[in-house]
């Protein structure tokens, strides 16, 4: 039994974890969330903002756009869908962290690096199939660029899915719901190991950085090495898993070009090689780092501490 399950009973436990890792994700993602519009556009090739793509004058000047155009709140469209779905997926995956770790790896000497990047997928992949048709939506909301005006609303993208599901026949024919799955199967695949680098990088050096520093320097500078090893997690599994996010965004915003089917991962692998080449699946990856860079860094240490204040 852990010292924090002698302290709380099992219940209580698992809502104190809840809430720390909901607070981290949804702290994170409003920190990012006009960077994060602005990356889906350029992932997707979206005509109107392929313009300010390649260069990182580009980032503030594609905000400025879209602040221009459809105001200061279009920089955050489709963000309350991205809390509906941040919130639960980082409580969710935080906690089942928590017992994943405590399953796998219950002493100092078990903490292998194959151990890490499992924990790491299986958190990944926890939350996913209840969180992802928030994504979906998100994801439709974000590529929109019609004016202020005329802003799309959550119900109205939740529509449109629907009616693509209806009019595509065959099995998404009788199960239009599926549709809000576009993109799910590489998601799952990208997941694995996008969460278990994440986690496996941010286990290993904070292994590294309590066997180096003495405990005064630790706990005078936890913040700050936490806020640090979360960003270089994030870029590391940033860096190798962004062509398959690609692929995942385009898959995503399909239903704008193709709402009578869904396009599968060789066909959206082709439709990009065939717009950029090789580039094409590292576009706006510059953005990318520069979002998942404090995203990261802001999740998981906002997440130590709330833990620390809920006293788990």
């Amino acid at each position: 039994m852990t010292k924090e399950q002698t302290r709380f009973s099992e219940t209580e436990f698992l809502v104190r974890s809840a809430l720390a890792g909901g607070f981290a994700g949804g702290l994170a993602k409003t920190t990012v969330a006009p960077l994060e519009r602005v990356k889906i556009l350029l992932q997707t090739h979206n005509a109107e903002f392929m313009r300010f793509s390649g260069s990182w004058r580009g980032v503030p000047q594609a905000l400025q756009y879209i602040a221009q155009n459809q105001g200061f709140r279009g920089l955050y469209q489709g963000h309350t869908l991205t809390l509906a779905r941040a919130i639960p997926h980082a409580a969710v995956g935080y906690t089942v962290y928590e017992k994943v770790t405590q399953w796998l790896m219950p002493t100092p000497e078990s903490h292998t690096s194959v151990r890490r990047l499992t924990a790491g997928a299986i958190t990944g992949m926890s939350a996913m199939p209840l969180t992802y048709p928030f994504e979906l939506i998100r994801v439709r909301l974000a590529v929109e660029t019609i004016k202020s005006g005329d802003r799309p609303t959550p119900w109205s993208a939740i529509r449109g899915i629907m009616a693509e599901g209806r009019s595509s026949g065959g099995i998404t024919g009788l199960f239009p719901f599926l549709h809000f799955y576009r993109g799910f199967t590489v998601s799952l695949l990208g997941t694995i190991p996008y969460r278990g680098g994440i986690f496996f990088v941010w286990e290993s050096l904070n292994a590294e950085a309590r066997a180096r520093l003495s405990p005064a320097t630790l706990q005078a500078n936890q913040t700050r090495i936490h806020l640090v090893v979360g960003a270089i997690a994030g870029t590391v599994s940033q860096v190798f898993t962004y062509p398959l996010e690609v692929i995942r965004r385009t898959q995503q915003a399909s239903g704008k070009g193709t709402p009578n089917r869904m396009i599968g991962f060789r066909e959206t692998v082709q439709s990009v090689w065939k717009a950029n080449g090789w580039r094409g699946f590292f576009t706006g990856l510059g953005l990318g780092l520069f979002k998942q860079v404090p995203t990261h860094a802001i999740s998981l240490a906002s997440w130590q501490l709330a833990k620390k204040a809920l006293n788990i």
